[in-house]
């Protein structure tokens, strides 16, 4: 019987079939390969449950271009930079002045701040929207203005894009051009994005703005509108909004979220703050439709608000 049990097991080792100890290890190597498997799974899972709107976020900011310096020829169109502290880097900005202006300081000239959307950068609305001015002041219906263009990258003009703006870019611009240094010689206004970021800016800082104007904005682009932190902002900013005059215009198409302001109006009209909303019809998201539909009642509106806010501050 010895000698059987010696015979089948020199047939194991002979017949190619594996011992135990091989089957053993084929096993563990099995089980080690399962729990990898696994773990790739797992961090599949988090990374798309969890991480897509990090590395989008990533990615997008990756892209961006901070300065842009080949921008369209245009009369007085000129191109800066502003090395940005609160940004860690340089930030391009675009600066229009109007025909006949005078940098002695004999002339003080209110200011336009233009916010490109989403996508955009300074000189992607400077050429357009400085030549509209143009023709506005041309016919008498602006009054000569300087406008602003600075580059907001995918920011949404909040966190530091909001403190370049309000600590960095907008002194600059005070300290180096004759401008009317306070909220009755500012407006602000811009498309999607900056639509959005102009209200937050001029709600948020009411010592800085008469008025802000807003094509296809919103208060919230993914939540809800009567959820906003605007909204409590602008309760308590009442008192410093009503004391600048302030106003705000928002215009959507009737195809890009027409009711995305109503929440807003529905605070200010109590607190006896203008707000006006305007819907375009067979209008979408697109900034072409917007000028040709509306441009001409967003500029007479900044007009009207910097001519109001002057003749009460006495200029």
């Amino acid at each position: 019987m010895v000698k059987a049990a010696i015979v089948c097991f020199d047939k194991n080792l002979t017949s190619g079939r594996p011992t135990f100890a091989e089957k053993n290890n084929q096993t563990l190597k099995q089980v080690s390969f399962l729990m990898f498997a696994r773990s790739l799974s797992i961090l599949f899972l988090v990374v798309m449950l969890a991480g897509p709107k990090q590395v989008e976020a990533q990615q997008r900011e990756r892209t961006i271009t901070w300065v842009n310096a080949d921008i369209a020829k245009l009369n007085g169109l000129s191109h800066h930079v502003l090395s940005s502290s609160a940004m860690g880097h340089d930030v391009g900005y675009v600066v229009w002045t109007p025909p006949d202006f005078d940098d002695s300081g004999k002339t003080r000239y209110p200011v336009v701040y233009f916010l490109h959307g989403a996508g955009g950068s300074e000189k992607s609305d400077s050429a357009g929207f400085s030549s509209r001015v143009a023709g506005m002041i041309r016919s008498g219906n602006f009054p000569a203005a300087i406008c602003v263009f600075p580059n907001g990258g995918m920011t949404g003009y909040r966190g530091t894009m909001e403190t370049l703006i309000v600590d960095e870019l907008i002194p600059l611009i005070d300290k180096s051009y004759p401008t009317k240094a306070d909220a009755a010689g500012r407006v602000v206004c811009g498309f999607s994005m900056g639509g959005a970021g102009s209200v937050h800016l001029s709600l948020r800082h009411p010592e800085l703005f008469c008025a802000a104007a807003s094509w296809g904005g919103a208060l919230s682009f993914r939540g809800r509108g009567d959820e906003s932190p605007l909204l409590a902002t602008a309760t308590e900013n009442a008192k410093q909004l009503e004391n600048h005059g302030f106003a705000l215009l928002t215009i959507n198409g009737d195809q890009d979220r027409p009711d995305a302001f109503k929440p807003l109006q529905a605070v200010l009209q109590p607190l006896r703050i203008e707000h006006k909303i305007v819907t375009l019809d067979d209008t979408n998201h697109n900034l072409g439709k917007y000028y040709e539909r509306s441009a001409d009642t967003l500029l007479s509106f900044l007009a009207e608000r910097l001519t109001k806010t002057n003749a009460r501050s006495g200029d």
